[in-house]
């Protein structure tokens, strides 16, 4: 079974799971306090002319946040995102997660149920390079397919706006701007990532 369909298969569980427990907390008093929020959410992958931007398509994430604070005004939360990039095969052959664990904060500026964030994180993954040895002889017996594990890694900061349908439910847009590092490669891979998703309450 690829990554993609556990994904897939966790994304469609979440959403069957925590809409019946909304449906079935719908009734509930609408001031009860939530501490846990969780999402699910399209990715989308800006072209940017480096082999991340470029060689991966976005698929789906995942989200969790956990309200270390909150009053009337302000929610402080931490976090951690799971994206899911499926690989255009352009340089790096292999689908990859990104692991971002996040603290963001949630302010109340509108007075209603239109509240902007702001996060800032710290994102990882990883990936095997393919590669052959003894390219340029041709008639080499050595020629062998090597593999060489590589690891990226950077800050995140991700600014995006919530609307909270109800105290159970939200829809969200973001946008996050990752700049990609790795020891095996000179320079910075900056990556511009956009999210569109709902999530529940409880």
């Amino acid at each position: 079974m690829t990554i993609n369909n556990i994904l897939k298969k966790i994304a469609f569980g979440l959403l069957v799971l925590l809409g019946n427990v909304s449906l079935a907390q719908e009734n509930t008093d609408d001031k009860k306090e939530t501490k846990f929020q969780v999402g699910v959410h399209y990715v989308g992958n800006f072209r940017n002319e480096n082999i991340i931007s470029d060689g991966f398509n976005g698929i789906v994430g995942i989200s969790t946040n956990y309200a270390i604070y909150q009053d009337e005004m302000i929610s402080v939360f931490g976090g951690l995102n799971i994206d899911y990039l499926q690989s255009r095969d352009l340089f790096l052959q292999n689908d990859i997660l990104i692991w971002n664990p996040n603290a963001s904060i949630e302010v109340d500026v509108f007075k209603g149920k239109l509240r902007p964030f702001f996060g800032l994180g710290y994102a990882f993954f990883s990936n095997d390079f393919k590669f052959t040895t003894g390219i340029f002889d041709p008639m080499d017996p050595a020629i062998t397919v090597r593999e060489k594990k590589l690891n990226f890694n950077g800050l995140t900061i991700n600014p995006g706006i919530k609307y909270h349908v109800s105290n159970l439910f939200f829809l969200e847009g973001s946008y996050k701007y990752f700049p990609i590092n790795s020891s095996d490669f000179d320079g910075t891979a900056n990556t511009h990532f956009v999210y569109l998703g709902l999530g529940f309450k409880f």
